[in-house]
């Protein structure tokens, strides 16, 4: 009589201490809400279960698997990328179906399957050998009051979330100690009672000051230049890594230097992501708004903020004649970019559709047939019309996991890793993709520098840094810089660390020879 209860009430404390959250645990205490929401959050969904099944143990099966699967799951996402699950995650299971291997290879397919099977089991063995909650009364036919039931369970839940949300707001939650970390709010509030506060703040209505900001307008150069901006996946400057390895202080990566000596400006960049999350910095160079400036938006901002209608560079882009594009060579629905990118100004969105043929290299479209579609996307334009192009190019080759196996059948795999500073292999793996990233680059930038018909500018940075925490914990590398480059044709730029994500469209601009104009009265 009292297991459930007490399962309920006690239980969910245990698995709450046994949540990894961040590489390093934030050294903060438990708010007063976590000891009063975890009982309380377990015992909504337990109940929800309930409702769902009709059957009180079978529901208290299934509570163990959101329970036990969540702790696990997150537990894993933490160990990778140094942070918990959190509600804005729930979003992207989505994202299973769409691309379940940049999921499954973290998780394990067997753990999935395990979970699977146990949830049909589990719901086959209750309704056999269960005797249901609408069973037991008398006064409506069972599968009635199970409908009913159901249904007045549901909109108790509704009135619940937006009694919550009448009071628990943004600015509210901030006087909580809320900070929109999620390692920190993990830590202070729990990782089971922070998924509906998060999903809670997630309807807060207000409007966000950041995403109102309208900049100057822009004053072109007598010849607008053709811009080019490339989000490189999980690119940054290996040398950072590969100068601190005995032995290999002094390590040149030829395709950078190369790239220096053409008058390209290279350094670090600060982005709000880590190991995954690219649409945060997606968001915040397209944008110019510092991701921590969003809030709940700033986990996922492709889930609200980026469907607000604000000004972005495409926009202010478009205002001076540009067309403007978007190439990605992967699916349009992923992080639902087939939503987003025209709401962020783009003219016209190139996905998947384009590439079908196209070479792989690994896993994804190859950088080479990635730079094969770029050039032909911007002649045959220009075969049309005289309009100025503004070009935002999302790589893919380079996504992770990269793990052994991966590119058996383009390299010697054994030898690369021989050959690899650190001889670890996903690394030596990975570097590949590094080394074709650059010649894209080059082959867009200062290769075709001889053969344009107008000035053309470019800007290049990693979405974030790739996901090999031990290697890099390992060799003293921490933050989550990445690295930039960018180039004119008209003038050699010099390089400096320390930009940050959402003022390098201006930097682009700058080096374009673009400048805001002076306001009215001036």
């Amino acid at each position: 009589m009292f297991l459930i209860p007490a399962v309920l009430v006690l239980l969910p404390f245990l698995l709450e201490a046994m949540v990894t959250i961040g590489f390093t645990r934030p050294t903060v205490r438990r708010h007063w809400l976590f000891y009063v929401l975890t009982p309380v959050v377990s015992v909504l969904v337990y109940l929800s279960w309930a409702a769902l099944l009709g059957h009180p143990y079978i529901a208290l099966g299934f509570w163990f698997l959101v329970y036990g699967g969540f702790t696990i799951v997150s537990n894993v996402k933490n160990k990778v990328l140094g942070e918990p699950l959190n509600a804005p995650d729930l979003e992207t299971v989505r994202h299973l179906f769409i691309y379940p291997e940049f999921y499954v290879a973290y998780v394990g397919g067997g753990r999935l399957m395990l979970v699977v099977a146990t949830f049909l089991i589990g719901l086959a063995a209750g309704l056999v050998f269960e005797t249901s909650f609408a069973s037991q009364q008398s006064l409506l036919p069972a599968p009635v009051a199970w409908v009913l039931g159901l249904m007045v369970w549901i909109l108790f839940l509704w009135f619940l979330a937006h009694a919550t949300a009448s009071f628990l707001t943004q600015d509210s939650a901030r006087k909580l100690g809320m900070q929109f970390d999620t390692n920190t709010d993990t830590a202070r509030f729990g990782l089971f009672p922070l998924m509906p506060l998060y999903a809670v703040l997630l309807m807060d209505k207000a409007e966000n000051p950041a995403l109102q900001q309208q900049r100057p307008a822009l004053k072109a150069p007598e010849v607008k230049p053709d811009l080019i901006a490339i989000q490189a996946e999980s690119y940054f400057d290996i040398d950072r890594l590969y100068r601190k390895l005995d032995g290999h202080h002094n390590h040149v990566w030829q395709p950078l230097a190369t790239l220096r000596d053409k008058g390209v400006a290279a350094g670090t960049l600060e982005v709000p992501a880590w190991g995954a999350s690219t649409m945060q910095s997606e968001f915040a160079f397209l944008s110019g708004t510092r991701n921590e400036d969003l809030g709940i938006d700033c986990i996922n901002p492709y889930q609200r903020a980026a469907h607000s209608g604000l000004e972005t560079l495409a926009t202010r882009l478009k205002a001076q004649g540009y067309r403007t594009l978007c190439i990605h060579p992967a699916k349009k629905e992923f992080f639902r970019r087939n939503t987003v990118i025209p709401k962020l100004g783009f003219d016209d969105f190139i996905g998947l559709e384009a590439f079908e043929d196209a070479e792989r290299f690994g896993l994804y479209v190859s950088d080479k047939a990635l730079g094969d579609v770029i050039e032909q996307t911007i002649a045959d334009h220009k075969a049309k019309s005289d309009q100025p192009l503004f070009v935002f190019v999302i790589s893919i080759e380079s996504h992770g996991p990269w793990q052994p196996g991966r590119l058996e059948g383009w390299i010697d795999e054994a030898e690369a890793q021989a050959a690899d500073p650190t001889k670890d292999r996903s690394f030596a793996l990975y570097r590949q993709h590094m080394d074709h990233l650059l010649e894209l680059f080059d082959r867009l930038g200062p290769a075709a520098k001889d053969t344009l018909d107008r000035p053309r500018a470019m800007a290049f940075y990693g979405d974030h840094l790739p996901a090999f925490h031990e290697l890099f914990s390992a060799n003293g590398i921490d933050g989550k810089a990445v690295d930039y480059l960018l180039w004119s044709s008209e003038a050699p730029l010099k390089g400096e660390d320390g930009k940050r994500v959402e003022n390098l469209g201006d930097d682009m601009l700058k080096a374009a020879g673009f400048r805001e104009a002076p306001s009215s009265g001036e």
